[in-house]
């Protein structure tokens, strides 16, 4: 199992953030990301003073990247194996920005929405902390199991009162007739006993 999570894992990591493909061309930029060559230029096309990087937003002053000969080498490998996921496969496993047409692969920490490369430049989402859907969920994910076991232990403690609650009512049907006859003679009796009274 640890070797298909592997090589699923490296076959995420081969491909490109932007178009989710594997990548072609491979280039990275000054902050460490990797893109596709012609993902990365598409996506500074319009720009001209600054350039951010579409995963963490982080800015450079001159459209600069190199290429990553290792990174297209691995890629090619990743393509290679049998543990295949398609593009289909994977553009399933994500929605599409119905603004911009693009995959929605981050989220917006403050916002708590999920966004396209290009809604995270918007001035919407600017001072926002911004990470990739998979971090996010990751995160989200411990916060509610940290939530949840408070509630299982309450949970608990409710299904022994509701049993013990229950095992009294159990006793209490089971001494029920024997209740009702003792309370009907008593009844009985005390209502001979004033009848009695009273003709006297």
């Amino acid at each position: 199992m640890e070797f298909v999570t592997g090589l699923v894992q490296l076959q995420e990591e081969s491909s490109c953030p932007v178009c989710l493909d594997y990548l072609k061309d491979p280039v990275t930029i000054n902050c460490g990301h990797n893109f596709c060559r012609s993902c990365i230029n598409m996506m500074w096309k319009d720009l001209d003073d600054t350039f951010p990087c579409p995963i963490c937003r982080f800015c450079f002053h001159n459209k600069t990247f190199r290429s990553n000969r290792q990174l297209s080498n691995l890629t090619e490998i990743a393509k290679q194996l049998q543990v295949r996921r398609s593009k289909r496969k994977r553009q399933e496993e994500y929605s599409v920005c119905e603004k911009h047409n693009q995959f929605l692969t981050l989220f917006c920490g403050k916002d708590l929405e999920v966004l396209c490369t290009q809604c995270n430049f918007s001035v919407q989402h600017q001072k926002h902390h911004i990470c990739p859907i998979k971090k996010a969920a990751s995160f989200h994910r411990k916060i509610l199991e940290y939530s949840l076991e408070p509630l299982k232990d309450n949970m608990e403690r409710v299904e022994k009162v509701i049993s013990l609650q229950a095992s009294k009512i159990v006793d209490l049907k089971k001494k029920l007739p024997s209740v009702t006859i003792q309370h009907c003679s008593n009844t009985i009796d005390y209502i001979l006993s004033c009848t009695f009274y009273s003709c006297d």
